[in-house]
């Protein structure tokens, strides 16, 4: 029903997303991936001292889970009874709030709160950056979504989908970037199958030294990688405002405003333009 007349895209992998589903918007920029510029300081910190506390509890791998705005108990349960059975598995939780507390109720009670005593739970802000979460730890996790866990991969974190619907069977295929990497690397569909492959790689990293890593499609994913979006956009914004006060109307100062970031920002960052 409304469509903006600019539309701010992470990267290339975005833009053929928005392309693909017939945007109106007159015009399409590349600016980077928004959220990496944003961390809580604070929370980084209670985290580190976390990660630091189950290091000396004997923990030698540490994991980051992210869950969705949808309920995600079978991903919590398969984790909760994992660090159960293993005194030397650590997890960081990133949720969006709803469904880990959906989990805290709802899952078996004995399991829930075995696995809170062990220490070796840190349950983080819903508002910190998943970078926040992903850097202190030795591999992120993710369901349903994959925004967390790409924002984690562009600040240098190794990553995994568990992708229990195996979305690239179907229509999505052709946008599933992190199935595109190959078998046994960035997506797993079988969460027993993911844990063999992370303690083989526990065990001797040689075996597999690309698992979690996504370094061929970051490129494709956010161009910039400096964590300046906000800035890019805050700049575009002036230069639009600058024209409208000098007298142009709202289509030729869009105009000016996307020649100038074409200029300093590259050609290639312009998708669509008025």
């Amino acid at each position: 029903s409304r469509s903006h007349q600019v539309y701010f895209l992470w990267g290339r992998h975005d833009a053929q997303l928005v392309l693909d589903a017939r945007s109106t918007s007159r015009s399409l920029l590349i600016a980077g991936c928004f959220m990496s510029d944003h961390s809580r300081k604070e929370e980084h910190q209670n985290t580190q001292a976390a990660v630091k506390e189950m290091r000396k509890r004997g923990v030698r791998y540490i994991l980051t889970l992210f869950d969705s705005s949808t309920p995600s108990p079978d991903f919590y349960r398969f984790f909760l009874q994992w660090l159960v059975e293993d005194p030397c598995l650590g997890l960081l939780i990133k949720s969006k709030g709803k469904s880990w507390n959906e989990v805290c109720r709802g899952s078996p009670k004995g399991l829930v709160d075995h696995a809170k005593r062990s220490n070796r739970i840190h349950l983080l802000d819903p508002r910190s950056s998943p970078a926040d979460a992903a850097l202190l730890s030795d591999f992120a996790i993710g369901v349903t979504a994959i925004s967390a866990l790409v924002v984690s991969a562009l600040q240098g974190a190794r990553i995994i989908f568990l992708d229990y619907e195996r979305i690239d069977q179907g229509p999505q295929k052709p946008y599933c970037i992190l199935h595109s990497l190959g078998s046994n690397r960035c997506v797993f569909y079988e969460p027993e199958v993911m844990r063999r492959a992370l303690m083989d790689y526990f065990e001797n990293p040689k075996a597999n030294p690309c698992l979690g890593d996504t370094k061929p499609v970051l490129d494709q994913l956010d161009p910039f990688r400096d964590g300046k979006a906000s800035q890019r956009i805050g700049e575009f914004v002036a230069w639009y405002l600058e024209e409208l006060d000098n007298g142009s109307n709202s289509d030729d100062a869009v105009r000016c405003a996307t020649d100038k970031y074409s200029g300093k920002w590259g050609a290639d960052k312009v998708i669509r333009s008025i």
